[in-house]
């Protein structure tokens, strides 16, 4: 299927169209917007606005309070909980992001659990966030499983993202951004709204064996194997059990179910680089990046990239040439309904 190229600030326009219309106010749906943009321009089209219609249909059908009063709760010092009253999972992350860097400059280190939550998007926004108020951030969600753990072949794992953030002077933060699943599920769904197969090794059928047709696809398998499998499970324990909530397979499913609330958890660890004695971590960082940039590349290969080079040329293309967004998405965009 074909792509069209638009501006930003014209999908940006198209997208908060249809948040409000739907229900959210103009704050919120703002807040959602830049989150969805910000993926789609870093190359991450699986949390862009192919998602808006997805949103639109829960806060419709009643599965997103639209009108959600967040609440923090003080646990110490360094630590907090942030009851999202099942509002949108974009605002909460970001609420939580700044209250953890808040934390984090007043003590060194900022933890902020997040319950009664949903969906956020792509985790490197709130890790750049941070950045860019020069704290270092981990940031980790659960998600509905649809992933089988090492050696299963029925599904008990969410995808489970985890994101690091790091300042680097004078340059862009270097973000680590990743599913813990060999692929991202969002990207299944772009593969078909595109027509494209997945990677081998990525994903299974109903019966267990490895596929690469999108439309086949029952699971998918973990990353690197057992490694994976073993960070999946840790990352729903420090979001879904820490805070309360559910876990695996008994987490409200994104797509199904869309009159109920998710009840999703997740979580945002800041870090002061500078409360702990160190204010040359961005400096260093930069020499870090460097160096690494340097590596002797194997054949074959132009030149040794470092973590978010990829997403910050992409987004450079983008700002010259328009964002692609899939044909059927456009067309839902700017449709009345």
């Amino acid at each position: 299927m074909s792509s069209v190229l638009i501006k930003e600030d014209e999908l940006k326009a198209l997208v908060l169209t249809k948040l409000t219309r739907a229900g959210l106010d103009d704050n919120t749906a703002r807040e959602v917007t830049d989150v969805l943009v910000h993926a789609d321009m870093t190359g991450v089209h699986s949390h862009g606005v192919m998602r808006v219609e997805h949103y639109c249909t829960r806060l419709q059908a009643g599965g997103l309070n639209p009108a959600a009063v967040m609440a923090f709760q003080s646990i110490s010092p360094s630590v907090a909980v942030l009851d999202s009253d099942d509002g949108m999972g974009h605002s909460a992350l970001l609420a939580a992001t700044d209250r953890a860097v808040q934390l984090a400059k007043e003590t060194g280190v900022g933890f902020v659990g997040i319950k009664n939550t949903s969906h956020c998007g792509a985790l490197s926004y709130f890790a750049e966030r941070a950045t860019r108020q020069g704290a270092i951030a981990i940031v980790m969600t659960q998600t509905d499983t649809c992933v089988a753990p090492y050696g299963g072949a029925e599904r008990f794992l969410g995808t489970n993202p985890l994101a690091f953030g790091f300042p680097v002077k004078d340059e862009a933060p270097m973000i680590v951004d990743m599913a813990t699943s060999a692929v991202a599920f969002g990207k299944i769904l772009h593969a078909k709204e595109t027509g494209q197969p997945v990677g081998e090794g990525l994903a299974l059928d109903k019966e267990g064996n490895v596929t690469t047709d999108p439309h086949k696809i029952e699971n998918l398998l973990p990353f690197g194997k057992h490694k994976g499998s073993g960070i999946a499970l840790a990352i729903d324990a420090l979001t879904g059990i820490l805070m309360g909530a559910n876990f695996g397979n008994h987490i409200v499913r994104m797509y199904g179910d869309y009159d109920k609330m998710r009840k999703l958890a997740s979580l945002v660890i800041a870090i002061d680089p500078d409360k702990l004695g160190n204010a040359f971590f961005a400096a260093t960082m930069k020499t870090m990046r460097d160096e690494l940039r340097a590596v002797r590349p194997v054949p074959g290969v132009e030149k040794v990239l470092a973590p978010n080079d990829p997403q910050m040329a992409y987004k450079a293309k983008c700002q010259r040439e328009g964002i692609p967004v899939a044909e059927g998405i456009y067309q839902y965009l700017t449709s009345e309904n």
